[in-house]
């Protein structure tokens, strides 16, 4: 049986996966969400999930070297309004119920900042259509992405999250199960993401046709990732839990 290996649906995973997908080596491809329910099915192996996921249930994951994480600002993990900031009016913030990490970043936020926004989700991922249902929108990945280009950025997460901490935030994290090892999947994820770094400019010129951005933007965004889970990502990951716990959120 072969090896299937999962990524999001998002443009930040064009560069990890690139090189590995020129080789001839099939990925496939799904929201965080989706991916997590394929994972449960067993119907992949290796994929970065959502951090969250990974902390409630990692006595039964084994996880990698390869994640998805901020340096500072994420640019993909945005609250947007129509105008306003969050502090203005106390009002509703909507959030895509494709998230689970991010809209718990949220909440993390909001408490430390003393902030009164009341949180509701919302079957949509559009910001459009978010901000039917309130002053403001938290959007992840493309979305997020377009719709800074559309609306007002009031708050950025991942800076938000380094202001707190000092640390990178992991939005995902690689995984399998833990009696599956997946190492040299990982070796190989790795060696694309190396080979993505360096040709960077190949990457970009991707991302703009399918995103229709501008190149500059691009260049910023994937510099604002990294893909290790290096001693800091480690940290950020673990300040992380430490939050969802004393906020009550696991």
């Amino acid at each position: 049986m072969s090896i299937k290996i999962g990524k999001f649906g998002f443009v930040n995973n064009l560069l990890p996966y690139y090189g590995l997908e020129q080789k001839g080596v099939r990925v496939i491809e799904a929201s965080p969400k989706k991916l997590v329910e394929m994972f449960e099915k067993r119907e992949i192996d290796f994929a970065p999930v959502p951090s969250f996921y990974y902390i409630k249930n990692k006595d039964k994951l084994r996880s990698y070297e390869f994640c998805i994480a901020s340096k500072e600002r994420v640019l993909s993990v945005v609250v947007v309004s129509n105008g306003k900031m969050l502090d203005d009016d106390n009002g509703r913030i909507a959030v895509t119920n494709q998230t689970v990490t991010s809209l718990n970043l949220l909440k993390i936020v909001l408490r430390e900042y003393e902030m009164r926004n009341r949180v509701v989700l919302v079957n949509e991922s559009k910001a459009s259509e978010l901000l039917k249902h309130g002053t403001h929108a938290l959007v992840i990945g493309d979305e997020a992405i377009k719709a800074r280009m559309a609306y007002r950025v009031v708050m950025d997460l991942g800076e938000e999250w380094h202001e707190l901490t000092g640390y990178p935030m992991v939005f995902g994290i690689s995984m399998s199960l833990k009696e599956k090892d997946m190492n040299e999947v990982n070796k190989a994820v790795m060696e694309s993401v190396e080979w993505g770094e360096k040709n960077v400019d190949v990457v970009v010129t991707e991302a703009a046709k399918k995103l229709g951005m501008p190149v500059e933007f691009l260049h910023e965004y994937f510099k604002s990732l990294t893909y290790r889970l290096g001693a800091k990502e480690k940290r950020g990951l673990e300040l992380y839990e430490e939050k969802c716990y004393e906020y009550g959120l696991l």
